[in-house]
């Protein structure tokens, strides 16, 4: 972590702050410290005490602090799915992410077809006028298509999937009304390039993922701008030694943002730890939970993305057992990870918090100026307390 500093003196004598004292992330470690905010952003983070006399600091006592966890794609929560649910249950959604401790992430869509687009757009629009209690923050969208490889469409919808031109690129974003802001596609598709060239200068990050692509594929994708991978190691061809495919593109430290799924299903645990110690992927990896829309919800059988699907551990399959999403929370997952050994605590939040951060450049880290995200987590490092914004959620 670069620069904890502070922004501006902290004025205790004439102004009560709001912040935490506990055992806060620093440096890559859980140390005692403290810090204060105003306006939904950081103003201090010092280690030790707060200064005497400071009000409006909350003492958590030995409760480990880490900032906020970032999801980058995630489909839904708690029953509602982002690309069909109301404004209301929208916030519903995004309050209950909140207080599981995902406190900004990317709306996971299916690529639908562009009249659902518009017709979501117009729902997140009114989802972002409502007030209220504290809920995660989503910038945009994450589409997982419209561009992607049709034989390596998996649990994707067909009806959605487009021809990569310069003209369906025009069409999917004005679609999304503003809000798409990652998009999944395969680097082999002829015209993918200039779909990418033109969804770049859109500010939309293009993301390898449901493709059958070769490594040249996807270097020949990057030449021009930053390209992210969208669930490394599922749907795309594995490394072999004469064809390293997108996952070698990867390792070599060559894309910009690596999504992994870190579910011990979609990928093993050997291969999240191998990942998480791969030096090239350290600033480029990201943990993102696939969630489905019953995520969060204990039920075993639910409809989802038109399939019947049932809980398993914490993924979901179809009835032909195929792989569909998962069901717990990020921060859910992670920890189970670091429980289980796979992950130390400062990979699974350099995963979830500061490298997906960096995506957004607001958050993630416990730095000045940074927005006032952050989790408090109990001895089994489960969610105990969150901030979003300064301003505390539900538990």
């Amino acid at each position: 972590m670069q620069g904890i500093r502070e922004q501006r003196p902290l004025v205790v004598a004439q102004k009560t702050m709001k912040g935490i004292h506990a055992r806060i992330w620093l440096t890559g470690r859980f140390r005692p410290g403290w810090m204060a905010w105003e306006g939904g952003k950081l103003v201090s983070v010092k280690e030790g005490k707060p200064p005497r006399g400071a009000r409006g600091i909350e003492d958590l006592g030995d409760a480990r602090v880490a900032p906020g966890f970032v999801d980058t794609l995630l489909h839904g929560f708690v029953g509602h799915d982002v690309g069909a649910a109301s404004a209301k249950d929208l916030h519903s959604m995004t309050q209950a992410l909140a207080s599981a401790g995902v406190t900004t992430a990317l709306a996971g869509f299916y690529p639908l077809e562009l009249s659902g687009l518009r017709r979501a757009a117009r729902r997140w629009d009114a989802w972002k006028s409502r007030t209220g209690s504290a809920r995660a923050r989503i910038p945009g969208w994450h589409v997982e298509g419209p561009f992607i490889a049709p034989g390596m469409r998996g649990a994707l919808p067909r009806a959605g999937i487009l021809q990569p031109t310069p003209q369906n690129v025009a069409r999917l974003l004005k679609a999304c009304g503003g809000w798409l802001k990652m998009t999944t596609l395969a680097p082999e598709r002829r015209g993918v390039l200039e779909v990418a060239q033109a969804l770049r200068s859109a500010g939309v990050i293009p993301s390898v993922g449901h493709t059958a692509a070769g490594i040249e594929d996807c270097r020949k994708l990057a030449e021009s701008g930053p390209l992210a991978m969208t669930h490394l190691g599922n749907r795309m061809p594995p490394v072999s030694p004469r064809e390293p495919g997108p996952v070698g593109f990867a390792l070599l430290g060559e894309a910009s943002w690596v999504g992994l799924i870190p579910d011990a299903t979609h990928v093993s645990n050997d291969f999240l730890a191998l990942c998480a110690k791969t030096p090239a992927l350290i600033s480029s990896l990201m943990a993102v939970s696939d969630n489905l829309s019953h995520a969060g919800l204990s039920g075993v059988d639910f409809h989802a993305g038109g399939k019947r699907l049932h809980r398993e551990g914490s993924v979901a399959r179809d009835a032909g057992g195929g792989l569909a999403g998962t069901l717990d929370s990020l921060p859910e997952i992670l920890a189970a990870r670091v429980a289980e050994g796979a992950l130390t605590w400062a990979q699974a939040i350099r995963m979830g918090a500061e490298v997906p951060g960096r995506l957004f450049g607001d958050c993630g880290r416990f730095e000045p100026g940074l927005r006032a995200d952050l989790v408090a987590l109990n001895s089994e490092g489960g969610v105990d307390k969150v901030w979003v914004g300064g301003r505390r959620a539900a538990d």
